[in-house]
């Protein structure tokens, strides 16, 4: 119940109802005193629940199901990494870029409207990691690092002793993921198209340094490669060409025309 005297005074009652299939829950509110609300205008529509005993049953006269659909959570944009590793107290104001220019320029991730988007070889990687070293890459390690370098840093702890601690353990997962740990795959995208080179192989879509190419399933038996266009859904505003989409050398990505370098047209955002 809401205090103060200007304020609306609303009793709220919950309700808990258990049957052989789960826990359903009522929730009723009744307006004891409108206060503000009588300025304002807005209306508070009262939900009285039956008065009921505990242990009293009940008869279910209708029932109305109602399916309802959880959406994910949004995929990252700059701002949103920075304030996540900011929670959690990983990193530090200066090391916020490098992260960023790292998993871009390593095709671990790529950027769609300003969104983080996961590669092929980005799941790979993160699969590989999170198998063989689990510890490393939990957020209260990466947490408790950090304080433990602030606390070298400040000279109150010695990091010889520190790093030994740190490497003793890692050393050993690195050795065990040497020798026992199973290599991850990175899948690569099909188009459905046999080789024009060895006529046995499937063409397939694959991450460079520069981006995605076209390359021969049967690599590097087989070695034809060829540049990619990869179709970003519309038509280009200058020629009217097929818009693609490319990366800048960081691995920014952008909008251009596919019949480039006759037709010059580009731009951050599709039009």
């Amino acid at each position: 119940m809401a205090k103060g005297g200007g304020q609306a005074k609303l009793k709220k009652t919950k309700m808990s109802l258990v049957n052989g299939r789960g826990l359903f829950a009522a929730e009723g509110v009744r307006l004891m005193f409108a206060g503000f609300l009588k300025i304002t205008g807005a209306e508070v529509e009262d939900q009285i629940l039956p008065d009921v005993g505990e242990g009293e049953k009940l008869v279910a006269k209708k029932l109305n199901v109602l399916e309802l659909n959880t959406n994910p959570p949004p995929r990252y944009s700059d701002a949103s990494l920075v304030s996540s590793l900011e929670k959690q107290g990983i990193g530090r104001p200066s090391t916020y870029a490098p992260i960023i220019s790292t998993i871009l320029t390593r095709q671990y991730v790529e950027k769609d409207e300003g969104r983080f988007l996961p590669t092929a070889l980005g799941k790979a990687t993160n699969e590989f990691l999170v198998k063989n070293f689990g510890k490393v890459l939990s957020l209260p390690f990466t947490a408790g690092m950090e304080n433990e370098l602030d606390e070298v840093a400040m000279g109150k702890e010695n990091w010889k002793l520190m790093m030994k601690k740190f490497w003793d353990e890692f050393d050993t997962d690195v050795k065990k993921a040497e020798s026992e740990g199973e290599r991850v795959r990175v899948e690569a995208e099909k188009l459905g198209e046999k080789c024009p080179e060895c006529k046995e192989g499937e063409l397939v879509i694959r991450v460079g340094r520069f981006g995605k190419f076209v390359s021969c399933s049967r690599f590097p038996d087989c070695k034809y490669t060829a540049k990619y266009n990869e179709s970003a859904g519309f038509k280009c505003p200058e020629c009217g060409g097929e818009g693609v989409i490319k990366k800048t050398r960081t691995g920014r990505k952008f909008y251009g025309c596919a019949n480039y370098p006759n037709c010059k047209w580009a731009g951050w955002k599709k039009p």
